[in-house]
C-alpha cells in the first residue's frame, strides 16, 4: 500500500467506525436479538475498534511527516531510532511544524483522559447506585424465596430491581401479591441472571465511556442499545429455567405498574424487570431474515477496523518490547 493509501484507509474506518457500524447494527437487531450476548460483545467491540482507529492516527502521522526537534541529545536519538524501526514506508518525508513527539504523545494523552474521565464517571455511578440501594432497603428484610436470597421491601407498587452484587435482588410485597409462584419464580431468575452474568459492570463501564465519548455516534447508539441486550439475555437465561408463559404473564403484570420507586430511578447501575417491548420478544420474536447478513457485514466491518489500527499499533508495540534496537 503506498504511503496516502494507509492513511486514506484509516480515515475510511474511522468514519465508517463512529457512523456506519452501528447503522449496521441497528439494523442487524432481528438477528441479534437471538444471541443477545453476541450483540452485546459486537457493541462494545465497535466502541474498541473505534477508539483504536481513532488512536493510531497520531502513530500513523509520525511515520509520515518531519517536524522541528523539541527533544535533544539522547532522547531525540532514541525517538528517531524507533520512528526508523517501526515506519514501513521509504521515501521523503512531509515537513510540518508538527514535531514527531507531539504525534506521538497525542493518542497517549488522548487515551489518559478517556480513562481518568470514565474512572471518575463510574466511581460517581457507583456511589449513585450505592445511594439508591441504601434509600431502598429501608425497611427491608431478609428472605430466602424460590432458592434465592431476596431482599423484600414493604411497598405496594409491584417491582423487581437487580442492584449490583453488593445489594442483590430486592422485591416488594407488591410483587409478591400479584405475581403468581411460578411468574415470581421467572422474575427472580431473570434477576438472578443480571447478577450471574455481571450485566452491571458491563453497564457501569459503557454509561462511563460515554460521558468523555458521548459525541461519537457509535458510543451514543452502544450506550443505548446494550441494555435492551442485557434484559433479553437475562430473559433468555429465566424462561429456559421456568418457560416463557410465566416470565411474559410476570412481565405484563409489573410492566403495568410504576416498576420501581424514585430512589432507583436515577441509579445508573439498576436493572429492572419489566417492560412490554420484551414480552412481544418473547412471545413473537421478529424472524432474522435479511438482518442475518446484515450482521455479518457488521462483523466484517469491525474486523477490518480492527485491522486497520494493528497495522499501525503492532509496529509500535513490538518496537517498545523490544526497547527500540
Amino acid at each position: 500500500m503506498t504511503v496516502f493509501g494507509v492513511p486514506a484507509l484509516l480515515t475510511l474506518t474511522v468514519v465508517a467506525g463512529a457512523t456506519v457500524t452501528p447503522w449496521l447494527l441497528r439494523h442487524a437487531s432481528p438477528a441479534l436479538a437471538r444471541a443477545p450476548r453476541l450483540a452485546t460483545a459486537l457493541w462494545a467491540g465497535s466502541i474498541a475498534a473505534w477508539v483504536l482507529a481513532v488512536l493510531a492516527i497520531g502513530p500513523l502521522l509520525a511515520w509520515m511527516l518531519s517536524g522541528p526537534t523539541i527533544l535533544g541529545g539522547a532522547a531525540a536519538e532514541l525517538c528517531q531510532r524507533c520512528l526508523d524501526l517501526t515506519n514501513p514506508f521509504a521515501g521523503p518525508l512531509l515537513h510540518t511544524p508538527i514535531p514527531a513527539p507531539a504525534l506521538l504523545a497525542m493518542p497517549a494523552l488522548t487515551a489518559a483522559g478517556i480513562a481518568i474521565s470514565a474512572i471518575r464517571a463510574a466511581r460517581q455511578q457507583r456511589a449513585a447506585t450505592r445511594a439508591s440501594a441504601r434509600a431502598m432497603l429501608v425497611g427491608a428484610s431478609r428472605e430466602r424465596i424460590h432458592g434465592h436470597a431476596v431482599w423484600r421491601v414493604p411497598d405496594p407498587r409491584p417491582f423487581a430491581i437487580a442492584y449490583p452484587r453488593h445489594t442483590g435482588t430486592v422485591v416488594s410485597d407488591g410483587a409478591l401479591a400479584v405475581l403468581t409462584p411460578r411468574e415470581l419464580a421467572a422474575v427472580l431468575a431473570h434477576e438472578q441472571a443480571h447478577l450471574t452474568q455481571r450485566h452491571h459492570s458491563i453497564r457501569t463501564v459503557l454509561d462511563a465511556l460515554a460521558v468523555p465519548l458521548r459525541w461519537a455516534p457509535v458510543v451514543t447508539a452502544a450506550a443505548d442499545a446494550v441494555p435492551h441486550y442485557l434484559e433479553i439475555a437475562a430473559d433468555d437465561a429465566a424462561r429456559r429455567r421456568t418457560g416463557t408463559t410465566a416470565l411474559a404473564g410476570a412481565l405484563l403484570k409489573l410492566g403495568e405498574a410504576t416498576p420501581c420507586p424514585s430512589p432507583a430511578d436515577n441509579a445508573p447501575a439498576v436493572l429492572h424487570a419489566a417492560g412490554p417491548d420484551r414480552i412481544r420478544h418473547l412471545v413473537a420474536p421478529t424472524r432474522a431474515g435479511a438482518s442475518t447478513g446484515t450482521a455479518s457485514v457488521s462483523v466484517l466491518l469491525l474486523g477490518t477496523i480492527a485491522a486497520t489500527s494493528a497495522v499501525v499499533h503492532l509496529p509500535y508495540l513490538h518496537a517498545i518490547i523490544n526497547g527500540c534496537t
